[in-house]
């Protein structure tokens, strides 16, 4: 068999094509790679925009809350008794007030002259002169369910009065106008009670070293009153008819006074009653030996909120500013009977001052 000789020179050559082929696959297979990375980014990239994409659209997305309405049932209106209108009565004379109006002149004509009193309420003596007591109850209820007591010249609307009162043994001092304190305290009482309308509840609580209503057994009514601790004792609502007025009434002006004073067990009997009472009047003559209690448990002790009415009875000074403060954080008004002369406003603010004290 014949050798087949390749001269040299084709060698060469032949190795010089092969080299361009390897070179021109090997550019081509570049070409691919780029190719197949540019291909991956740009659908990785795709993809990071269609996540964006989504999370843009759920974040926006909103859904609207559905809103429930709830209408409670109409509050029960309470039935108000309205007292029977007699025909046949008078009208009550002037009081003295309308003999202290004066009338204001003008240079301008004008066909009505307009009476200015000198003092909205009554300022005369509150001892045991006729002035006392003459109120502001005119026997008729105000048409929304309540009615309207007056004490003092404290006038409040409402349906439900507790009147708390200063029977202790200095209520047995010497008034201005004559007789003592209790029996003006009790003249005011009774012109008080009497005025109540026929649809209106009343109480009377006593107090004085102890306290106690007109339920409480017994002549010795200090002894058997409640002192204050534990639960007190039931008190309960009068309704104002003319037969259970004038019984009350009458047994007011039999209590006797006796004892210090502390206002707390009085306090507490009106405001645990039930239903709460719309109307409190506290009246005192003395410095309460739990003044301090009191001012730091007021709201634990009326926790209603019920406005409390406050009278200083010939007290001037501490005494009287521990009620006037009674009065205020209740939303109740501050009334000062001193010398016989009932006083209000600034006036009687004045005589709050500890100057006064003996």
């Amino acid at each position: 068999m014949a050798r087949l000789i390749v001269p040299q020179e084709d060698e060469q050559e032949l190795g010089v094509a092969q080299s361009e082929m390897v070179e021109q696959a090997l550019v081509r297979q570049r070409q691919r790679d780029s190719i197949q990375s540019l291909i991956s980014s740009l659908i990785v990239l795709g993809l990071l925009v269609g996540l964006l994409a989504v999370i843009t659209i759920i974040s926006l997305k909103v859904d609207s809350p559905t809103i429930v309405t709830y209408q409670a049932e109409a509050p029960e209106v309470e039935r108000v008794e309205r007292p029977e209108v007699n025909q046949r009565a008078r009208p009550n004379p002037p009081g003295q007030k309308s003999s202290r109006a004066k009338v204001i002149a003008s240079q301008a004509p004008s066909p009505v002259s307009v009476p200015i009193p000198d003092n909205p309420v009554p300022e005369g003596p509150f001892g045991m002169s006729d002035e006392i007591g003459e109120g502001w109850g005119d026997n008729e209820g105000d048409g929304t369910g309540g009615g309207g007591a007056s004490f003092f010249g404290s006038y409040r609307k409402g349906k439900r009065v507790a009147y708390v009162v200063d029977f202790s043994g200095s209520m047995g001092s010497t008034a201005e106008g004559g007789g003592t304190f209790a029996q003006a305290l009790k003249k005011e009482l009774t012109t008080s009670i009497s005025n109540l309308s026929s649809g209106m509840y009343f109480t009377v609580i006593f107090f004085s070293s102890r306290a106690w209503n007109l339920t409480t057994e017994g002549d010795d009514y200090v002894g058997n009153g409640w002192h204050g601790l534990g639960e007190p004792p039931h008190t309960g609502w009068y309704p104002a008819n003319e037969g259970v007025k004038k019984e009350v009434i009458g047994k007011i002006n039999s209590m006797p006074v006796a004892g210090g004073t502390m206002w707390y067990p009085g306090l507490k009997m009106a405001m645990t009653m039930t239903p709460s009472p719309s109307i409190v009047f506290l009246l005192s003559d003395g410095e309460p030996r739990d003044g301090d209690e009191i001012s730091f448990n007021m709201k634990q002790l009326n926790p209603g909120g019920t406005p409390i009415d406050t009278i200083a009875f010939e007290v001037p000074g501490s005494p009287a500013g521990r009620l006037m403060e009674i009065a205020k954080d209740t939303g109740g008004k501050f009334v000062m009977v001193y010398k016989g002369q009932r006083k209000s406003g600034r006036a009687a603010e004045a005589l709050t001052d500890p100057k006064y004290d003996p």
